[in-house]
């Protein structure tokens, strides 16, 4: 008897696997998951086991020395999963591994017993709150429906929550374990505090951010079946599950859920392969603004469509306004804040309330130009333009900086401009650091906190500035798309949303849904607070585009519109639901190179789509083969160019002669064309 064994490392081009003998003493019982020591070369290692093999291979092999863990790390499904996500993803297997088995498990070191995670915890009532009758409507159709998926559509602050809650009740009541997604690590302490107080001392938390050492731990307690709640975010999806019973994906339409390394997978899409592994698992999507692309299956019967369409306690929507700043432009008012905007932001800290400030751009000024001859301050390893921070006169450091928020680089803003010498170089456009500047100005005594790439740097930065904000030891949080979703803050009456033009003028198809998505979810921070008067929170909007039919539909909270839109855009270009993309990217620091390689590769790719329709009975129903240079032509001293694919169904064999080749990444799925 032979073993294939997935080796922890690149053997060779395309190959993450070697076969083994299994010496007699191991033969009834080695099993696929297994981890064991093999010999490699003059070393010994550790490998896991992939299949159990009845036939020599023509070749001489070596002996399975012993088998490390005694009950396999991967179950068979988890076995399978892997399997998958190499095939489908066009990834090597050893990548899709180190998914799945934390490097410090598989160097067998031993954790200390204990470590605290995330104390802190706002006050959350110990005991679940009684569900609406429409919650608990919904509740009884996701536990009894035949379809095992559903998407809940509930408006922001409509109780989802409350209905996860709920459902992971009963499920770890009937001895099943739960895992809960957020798209996003900062919203997993938030997320950890509501389920710690019902479920206590029954939960792991997993995500990027923790320690070696809490990965193991939680990692362990998962395998031991002594956590029944896994909360985080996509990485949680390979923990050791031994009882899977629900997995709960909340902001299912966020793209952080879309994994930017190899393997490129989206955790949507990994969830529902989980469920046609385990057919005992419920998975419940939830979302304000599902993903046009989970609507649509959604609304095609492929999944339970539940509805929440009133907030808890009936509160109403905040109110939403769209400023046109062409006028404010006209009426000589050059700040970044409309006058309506500045007047709503005085009333609002009158009434001792507070306000949130969205822009989806960090740093102060986006651009450095010349108004004589129109030079640029660009990187001098990256296309893209350099953002000009100011930092602050409070702030650490040192003078005001230009930075690439590619690749890093630094350096001090030009007095003169270094083509023209002209001395007209003017800072133009606005990031979170110019509105904090400003607002400073405006608000004096304003307590102000800021959420963007540049104060969540350290890891417990972002929960932080959450809690400060939530105990109101501020008046207004200024951030980019950090504080989109997912907060519960009962104090927020005016939401003003900066430049919602940025998202629109991007180039994908995506663009439009993402947007308003963005600000949908940034509107919804706004109009939870128990009010006895008849004041209404409100949502400003700021634009240069005020009859956009996207920011329409999000003045109208009308969702439906702008996913009508989207699909009837999307049809006859045969974009994603009614196709499959897979984008591959090269990138060189010689642009001919680049540009060769992208020829070579077109021909290969029509050449192999040919030779596949003659073999295979039903084709690969490529529709569309395009090659173009990325949307950022050059990022870290490299050029970047595109091939987008277009087809019915992902074929591994069309992307294979491309997987873990220098230069090349594969994208299958991925989340944006540009």
């Amino acid at each position: 008897m032979h073993a294939e064994v997935i080796i922890p490392r690149n053997i060779s081009r395309l190959r993450s696997t070697l076969i083994y003998r299994v010496p007699e003493p191991l033969a009834g019982i080695l099993r696929p998951g297994h981890e064991v020591r093999i010999p490699l070369k003059t070393k010994k290692i550790s490998g896991t086991v992939a299949r159990i093999l009845t036939d020599a291979p023509a070749y001489p092999t070596k002996d399975i020395l012993e088998i490390i863990n005694l009950q396999p790390y991967l179950a068979p499904w988890q076995m399978r999963l892997m399997l998958w996500i190499s095939d489908y993803y066009a990834c090597p297997l050893y990548k899709a591994l180190e998914l799945f088995v934390p490097k410090r498990i598989l160097r067998k070191h031993r954790p200390p017993a204990t470590e605290e995670i995330y104390p802190d915890s706002p006050a959350v009532p110990r005991e679940l709150h009684t569900l609406t009758p429409d919650q608990q409507k919904i509740l009884d159709e996701i536990l009894a429906s035949q379809k095992r998926v559903s998407l809940i559509h509930g408006i922001t602050g409509s109780g989802k929550t409350e209905i996860y809650l709920h459902a992971a009740k009963y499920l770890i009541g009937r001895g099943r374990q739960v895992l809960m997604l957020v798209p996003e690590i900062s919203l997993t302490p938030q997320t950890v505090s509501y389920f710690e107080r019902i479920f206590e001392g029954k939960i792991a938390v997993i995500h990027s951010r923790l320690t070696d050492t809490q990965k193991t731990i939680a990692w362990k307690n998962i395998f031991e079946n002594q956590a029944q709640v896994v909360i985080g975010s996509r990485s949680a999806l390979f923990a050791p599950f031994q009882n899977l019973g629900l997995i709960i994906m909340d902001e299912e339409h966020e793209f952080s859920y879309k994994q930017d390394q190899s393997p490129r997978y989206h955790a949507r899409d990994v969830i529902l392969k989980i469920a046609e592994f385990l057919p005992e698992v419920k998975v419940v999507f939830g979302s304000a603004t599902p993903s046009v692309e989970t609507y649509y299956r959604a609304k095609n019967g492929e999944f339970n469509l539940l509805f929440l369409t009133e907030r808890i306690e009936r509160q109403p929507l905040p109110k939403i306004s769209i400023i046109d700043m062409r006028d404010e432009l006209k009426k000589k008012n050059y700040s970044v804040f409309s006058e309506h905007l500045a007047d709503e932001i005085a009333q609002t800290l009158n009434r001792k309330e507070q306000a949130i400030l969205f822009l989806n751009k960090r740093g102060t000024n986006s651009a450095v130009i010349c108004r004589e001859c129109g030079y640029v301050a660009k990187c001098k390893n990256c296309s893209s333009a350099m953002t000009y921070h100011f930092w602050g006169q409070s702030s650490q450091r040192p003078a005001p900086t230009l930075i690439c928020h590619h690749c890093g680089y630094n350096t001090l803003p030009p007095l003169t401009c270094p083509i023209c010498k002209s001395m007209a170089i003017r800072f133009i456009g606005s990031g979170t650091e110019k509105v904090e500047n400003e607002l400073a100005k405006l608000f004096p005594t304003a307590k102000i906190l800021r959420a963007d790439k540049d104060t969540t740097r350290k890891r417990e930065s972002f929960k932080k500035i959450y809690c400060d904000f939530r105990d109101h030891k501020a008046d207004i949080l200024i951030g980019t798309q950090l504080i989109s979703h997912g907060l519960h803050l009962s104090k927020v009456s005016l939401v003003g949303i900066m430049l919602a033009d940025i998202g629109l003028l991007f180039p994908d198809f995506r663009a439009g849904e993402k947007t308003f998505q963005l600000l949908t979810q940034v509107a919804g921070r706004a109009g939870r607070i128990l009010r006895k008067n008849n004041l209404a929170d409100k949502v400003i909007i700021q634009t240069y585009m005020p009859e956009n039919p996207i920011l329409r539909a999000v003045q109208n909270y009308d969702y439906e519109k702008m996913y009508e839109s989207e699909i009837s855009a999307r049809r006859p270009s045969k974009y994603p639901p009614f196709s499959h993309l897979i984008k591959l990217t090269f990138s060189h620091k010689d642009e001919q190179e680049c540009i060769k390689a992208i020829n070579r590769a077109k021909a290969l790719l029509r050449e192999k789509t040919r030779a596949i329709r003659q073999t295979a009975d039903k084709g690969v129903n490529i529709f569309e083969i395009s090659a173009y240079p990325s949307f950022w032509p050059k990022i870290k001293g490299k050029y970047i160019y595109n091939i987008l694919i277009k087809t019915l169904a992902p074929n591994p064999e069309i992307v294979a002669p491309f997987i873990d080749i220098e230069g090349w990444k594969i994208d299958v799925d991925p989340i944006s064309t540009l």
